[in-house]
This record gives C-alpha cells, sequence and structure tokens, in this order.
C-alpha cells in the first residue's frame, strides 16, 4: 500500500522542508504539494535537512480533485471540528482504520491544509 502526503497552500517554505524532514524520518516518500509556495528555496531545503530529494521529486498540482485522482482513500486532517457530515477519527485511531481497508485500497492520501484556515 502506498501512503502519500498532500500540502495544500502551505504558507512558509520551512513547513514544506520540516514535513519533507518528518516524512523522510518516518520512511515515506511521495509529496505532492497543491499551489506551493517555494519549496525548492533555501530555507526549505535548510529545513528539510538531508530530505532534499523529497522535495525534488515532489508532484505539484493545480487543485486537491487532481492531486487526489488517482487515490482510493483520501483522509483529511483538521486541528478543529468542522460542521460539516463526515466522519471523524482521532490520529491513533487511523493505522486500524487503513488496514480494515487494506484489501480495496491500494493508494492512501493523507492531506494537510490549507495552512490558513485549516
Amino acid at each position: 500500500m502506498e501512503i502519500i502526503f498532500i500540502l495544500v497552500k502551505p504558507a512558509r517554505d520551512e513547513n514544506i522542508g520540516a514535513a519533507a524532514r518528518a516524512m523522510k524520518t518516518m520512511g515515506f516518500s511521495e509529496l505532492r504539494l497543491v499551489l506551493p509556495c517555494d519549496h525548492l528555496s533555501h530555507r526549505a531545503r535548510a529545513t528539510a535537512h538531508a530530505s532534499d530529494e523529497l522535495l525534488e521529486n515532489a508532484q505539484i498540482f493545480q487543485s486537491l480533485t487532481d492531486a487526489v485522482s488517482d487515490c482510493d482513500f483520501v483522509i483529511g486532517s483538521s486541528a478543529k471540528r468542522r460542521n460539516v457530515k463526515g466522519d471523524y477519527h482521532r490520529v491513533v485511531e487511523l493505522p486500524k482504520i487503513i488496514a480494515d481497508k487494506r484489501e480495496t485500497i491500494s493508494k492512501v492520501a493523507i492531506v494537510f491544509g490549507c495552512e490558513e484556515s485549516g
């Protein structure tokens, strides 16, 4: 199973670098960016600290719809509860939810952002 991390409209180069560094530390390699700031800037690379290949190989998209078009299962993250219909789960529940769907999904997207509005 492939797990893809998607950042939507990241506001600062350093945030993209920090995400790349965290991803590499955890063994993930596919980063997708929707309308990013400069993900190849000096600040992004400095924060990525030896994770430059994730920045260089990041796929750039013009919309979230395009970024998730080939994904079987999409998980959206939020720091606050929304007044929309949907399933809400704590992050500690996600490994089991994904594992339970293992037979029916091959690409999972985990979406973060937009930073300005959650």
